[in-house]
């Protein structure tokens, strides 16, 4: 029996009986150009030698993969399975996630994946129609900026694949303009904004970029060939050399029960660590650098939030309270 005359049912790995992961197998090896049984091993919680004998099962069944153990499978160029079949929470997930689309990327990134989406739903069935037509009016992701729309996604993305180098001009923060030479590595999205990763040519190391401080952009013919980092190391190392350089602070504030959920809707972003009951409080602990971000924080809890570590945040909330009722008198 050969599995290209099924329609594919891609069912979370957790689920999974054997004739749902194997098929599974077979569409990750579609999605990659190789692939490792390390990593087929991982992505379903199997050991190897299940991997093998998946492997073993879809080759049996006249599906063209190359490759062996230790080295990597793939399937040979041309070969193609039918249209996936989705159930209904795949496709939600998918609607939900063109909403995002619509706020975190460039306009010809929305247009691309609605374009994917629509393909999608044409080979849903009838009544997942229906509920995707419901949900599409009853799901909004408010509009966190319009700049994103000035950002060019899909050319620094086709850059990155295809290994060419850009030229960009670049408004620094102080307002004067640079033009670099970079040899793009990669793109990620943070607090609202995008940045480039890349190595720059002209400073001979790796560099981040604002993507909304990039006033124009232009590919060049030539390519790279040089092996950079992978883009999750570079914000490993970004990350790990930021924390050597602060000076971290525990911090220990009591909260009175009744404000507890308006400190807890914001604490992980001050740092927060750990909290217990105690007696007729809440008390929150917190690991930060920053004693002034903390101290301007809690000024709008006033009476209802005590600082119990350390001295240093005692003695700013008292300056900054008496800074703000000097202000206001």
């Amino acid at each position: 029996m050969r599995f290209s005359n099924f329609f594919i049912f891609f069912t979370a790995p957790f689920f999974m009986n054997k004739f749902d992961r194997v098929i599974s197998t077979l569409v990750l090896l579609q999605s990659k150009k190789t692939l490792k049984a390390q990593t087929i091993s991982e992505r379903f919680d199997v050991s190897l030698r299940t991997v093998y004998r998946d492997i073993s099962t879809l080759k049996n069944a006249g599906i063209p993969i190359i490759g062996d153990p230790g080295i990597g499978y793939s399937i040979m160029d041309g070969y193609r399975i039918p249209p996936i079949m989705f159930n209904e929470g795949e496709a939600t997930a998918l609607l939900t996630a063109e909403k995002f689309i619509g706020n975190l990327t460039d306009q010809d990134t929305q247009v691309y994946y609605s374009s994917a989406l629509m393909k999608i739903k044409a080979i849903l069935r009838s009544t997942e129609k229906q509920s995707l037509e419901v949900l599409d009016d009853s799901i909004v992701i408010s509009n966190f900026s319009d700049w994103e729309k000035k950002t060019n996604l899909q050319v620094l993305f086709k850059s990155i694949a295809s290994k060419n180098i850009l030229k960009i001009e670049y408004q620094k923060p102080d307002g004067s303009n640079s033009i670099r030479n970079l040899e793009p590595i990669g793109c990620y999205h943070q607090l609202n904004n995008w940045y480039l990763v890349a190595f720059c040519l002209l400073k001979k190391d790796y560099r981040t970029f604002k993507l909304n401080r990039i006033t124009s952009l232009e590919v060049m013919e030539a390519q790279f060939a040089t092996t950079h980092l992978s883009l999750q190391n570079y914000i490993d190392q970004q990350n790990e050399v930021w924390k050597q350089e602060q000076q971290f602070y525990t911090i220990e504030i009591a909260f009175h029960p009744s404000f507890v959920e308006f400190a807890e809707s914001r604490k992980y972003y001050f740092g927060f660590v750990e909290q217990s009951i105690e007696k007729d409080a809440v008390h929150m602990k917190f690991l930060n650098s920053s004693l002034e971000t903390i101290a301007r924080w809690l000024l709008q809890f006033g009476d209802q939030a005590k600082v119990l570590a350390p001295v240093e945040l005692k003695d700013r909330l008292k300056t900054l309270a008496t800074q703000l009722y000097k202000h206001h008198k």
